[in-house]
């Protein structure tokens, strides 16, 4: 009986510090999208990729109608060219097949121009973004500041959400 009263006393005494513990830490979190679409530097990069990436599109589908347009006129035509002629159509369609899946590859691609012109753009953005949300940290004694996008927040209190506080320091040093 005795040895259950010191588990129990153990026990609490445990609970009771784990919680002073926790009661110490001091967290935030930010939501990266909302910093990204209301900071006018990071909305102005993302109109330069949209355009960017819109131009690629164009390009591409221009290209594509082009390809079209050769394969059309190749069957329209194919009966009256000789078999000389036809092959060497076929082989201009297939080249320029070759050239639309090339450029694809190297402008949307995964090492693509659009990823790299993504990457230079967002750098010192995000650079930016994660130093003033260090400073902030720092001068305000968090413990940890979470990202309520990329991290895995299940629940958090509004009052610890820290992103207009982030929002008004990157427009004061802009």
């Amino acid at each position: 009986m005795r040895r259950q009263g010191i588990v129990k006393v153990i026990t609490v005494l445990t609970i009771f510090m784990i919680s002073f513990a926790f009661a110490e830490l001091k967290l935030g979190y930010v939501n990266s999208n909302q910093i990204m679409q209301e900071w006018d530097k990071a909305a102005q990069a993302q109109q330069k990729l949209d355009k960017k990436a819109q131009q690629i599109r164009a390009d591409f589908q221009n290209m594509q109608q082009k390809l079209d347009s050769m394969a059309q006129a190749f069957e329209k035509q194919r009966m009256m060219m000789s078999e000389q002629r036809r092959k060497q159509k076929q082989q201009e369609i297939m080249n320029y097949r070759k050239k639309i899946q090339q450029y694809r590859t190297n402008q949307l691609g995964p090492q693509g121009k659009i990823q790299k012109f993504r990457q230079n753009l967002t750098k010192p953005i995000l650079d930016k973004i994660n130093k003033v949300i260090q400073s902030y940290g720092q001068e305000n004694n968090y413990d940890y500041i979470f990202d309520s996008v990329k991290g895995n927040i299940l629940y958090a209190e509004q009052a610890h959400d820290i992103t207009d506080k982030i929002l008004y320091r990157l427009r004061r040093n802009e």
